[in-house]
């Protein structure tokens, strides 16, 4: 394999990270790659960026963001791995096993406790049996349908039926409850975190800088989020939902649902009224990531969110994860253990 010279990801370098993937069919905005990397809640990543210097051109990329994870009872720093690419130049010379394996011992030496993410279908093998990924299978797809034409369309036998509502729920205000909406997060959503997540073992550390990072500052999104408090005005916890113009259709997309524990109501509520906004919007479905041990999935079942069937997945994606620190092993391999929602999706 060629020798590169090797940079991080600062400002002086984000051309040659740009570069590399717009010239490669995957372009990025500026101000995206700064918010994810060099912005992100804990202002810090790995990204290496392997340069050849006699052409000009950047030959690959590896890179992580780093995160709070919530392990047990304890916070680490964690990252995710996204954005990896391989110049089509440079293919085939086992750059990517390279440049991953690099980063990895760079995370290990910072004290990194765990690399984890959603591989797609071409480089889940490499994962996998190169880079010594345990494979969490399946990325857990549920999906509320919302009207037909978008999946008879899919199925031509079916192609001929007219397009009709799946949906006939009405939304139902509460008169103990009260939604608003606002474009950002209080305090309190620390403490929603914290009871909401007492019984998971392992993910994103949720708090209020966390959320505020990945909702408010994030360039270019417009994400919708919707607050419920008693008539105390007690905060009781948030919905963040978006729909997009996506796979063929009109996506929507359930980011987070997170509340207090105690009061399971508030969880149907805020469900139920992200639902009926969004049917506003004249989606064709919903989409959310659930996982059946999840605090929330029963709230998602009771409103007819469905397992997703592999032939209506939009992508193939795989979810997987590395541990860098040997005494967390064992949790962090367990598929139970995990807690992850779309705000752990870097495509939405």
């Amino acid at each position: 394999m060629n020798e590169f010279k090797k940079y991080p990801l600062q400002d002086e370098t984000l051309d040659k990270f740009k570069t590399c993937f717009d010239l490669n069919g995957s372009p990025k905005k500026t101000e995206n790659i700064k918010w994810q990397f060099l912005n992100n809640s804990e202002k810090n990543s790995i990204v290496h960026i392997a340069f050849d210097e006699e052409n000009n051109r950047t030959a690959g990329i590896y890179a992580l963001f780093c995160v709070k994870f919530k392990i047990k009872n304890k916070t680490y720093t964690a990252t995710q791995s996204l954005d990896t690419m391989t110049d089509v130049n440079y293919r085939g010379q086992g750059l990517f096993i390279k440049l991953a394996k690099d980063v990895y011992n760079k995370a290990e030496e910072k004290g990194i406790s765990l690399v984890y993410g959603f591989p797609n279908g071409n480089s889940i093998y490499s994962f996998r049996k190169r880079l010594g990924w345990e494979v969490l299978d399946p990325v857990p797809f549920v999906i509320k349908p919302l009207r037909s034409r978008y999946f008879t369309d899919k199925i031509s036998v079916l192609s001929f039926l007219p397009d009709f509502k799946l949906s006939f729920f009405s939304y139902k205000k509460n008169n103990k409850f009260q939604i608003k909406e606002e474009n950002k997060f209080p305090d309190d959503v620390n403490t929603i975190w914290k009871n909401f997540s007492k019984n998971i073992n392992v993910a994103i550390h949720r708090d209020k800088a966390y959320l505020e990072w990945r909702y408010i500052q994030k360039p270019n999104e417009n994400y919708k989020i919707s607050h419920c408090y008693d008539l105390n005005c007690q905060y009781l916890g948030f919905v963040i939902y978006t729909v997009k113009e996506k796979h063929n259709g009109k996506i929507a997309y359930i980011m987070e649902l997170m509340y207090n524990l105690e009061e399971p109501k508030v969880g149907k509520l805020l469900l139920n009224y992200a639902i009926d906004r969004i049917k506003k919007e004249k989606a064709d479905c919903i989409l959310a990531w659930s996982f059946e041990h999840s605090p929330n999935h029963k709230i998602f079942k009771k409103q007819f969110f469905l397992k997703m069937p592999e032939k209506l997945k939009p992508i193939e994606l795989h979810f997987g994860a590395r541990s860098f620190n040997k005494n967390l092993t064992n949790i962090i391999n367990k598929r139970e253990n995990w807690f992850i929602s779309y705000s752990d999706s870097d495509t939405v």
